[in-house]
C-alpha cells in the first residue's frame, strides 16, 4: 500500500494535481512513453498493484469469484470483495481500460493465460495437481 502524507492538501489543489495528472496521462502518445514515464512516476510494486486491480476487473467481469480471483493473483479476499464493491460501483469507468486491452490484438492471449492459471489455482488449491 503506498504511502499517503498525514499532512493534507486542501481539496481545491489535490483536485488541481489529479486533474494535471490525467491531462499528462491522456497525452502521452505511445506505449514506449508511458512506460517511461510510468517508470520514473511510480515503483514496480504500485505498478503491479494498478495492473492486479485492472485484472481483477477483467475476472469480475467474466464471473469469476472472489475465492479464485485471490488465488491467481495473491491477493487477499478481502482485498479482492473491496475491488469488487468497488468494480459494481464504478464497472462504467473501468471498462474503458477493459475495452482498450479488448481491442489489442494479444489481449485474448493475455485473458488465456489468466484463466489457464485460474484453473491450475483452483486445481492446485483443491489437491488435484501432481507435484
Amino acid at each position: 500500500m503506498p504511502q499517503v502524507s498525514k499532512i493534507r492538501l486542501d481539496k481545491k489543489t489535490e483536485e488541481e494535481l489529479i486533474k494535471k495528472l490525467e491531462m499528462v496521462l491522456a497525452k502521452i502518445g505511445s506505449t514506449q512513453e508511458m512506460s517511461s514515464f510510468l517508470n520514473s512516476l511510480l515503483t514496480k510494486n504500485e505498478k503491479i498493484m494498478v495492473a492486479k486491480r485492472l485484472v481483477v476487473a477483467i475476472l469480475i467481469q467474466d464471473n469469476y469469484t472472489d475465492s479464485q480471483i485471490s488465488r491467481v493473483l495473491n491477493l487477499t479476499r478481502i482485498t479482492v470483495a473491496k475491488a469488487r464493491l468497488f468494480y459494481e460501483l464504478r464497472s462504467g469507468d473501468l471498462k474503458i481500460g477493459i475495452k482498450k486491452l479488448e481491442a489489442e490484438q494479444n489481449f485474448e492471449e493475455f485473458k488465456k493465460m489468466l484463466i489457464a492459471l485460474a484453473n491450475y489455482s483452483i486445481r492446485a488449491a483443491g489437491g488435484y495437481v501432481k507435484l
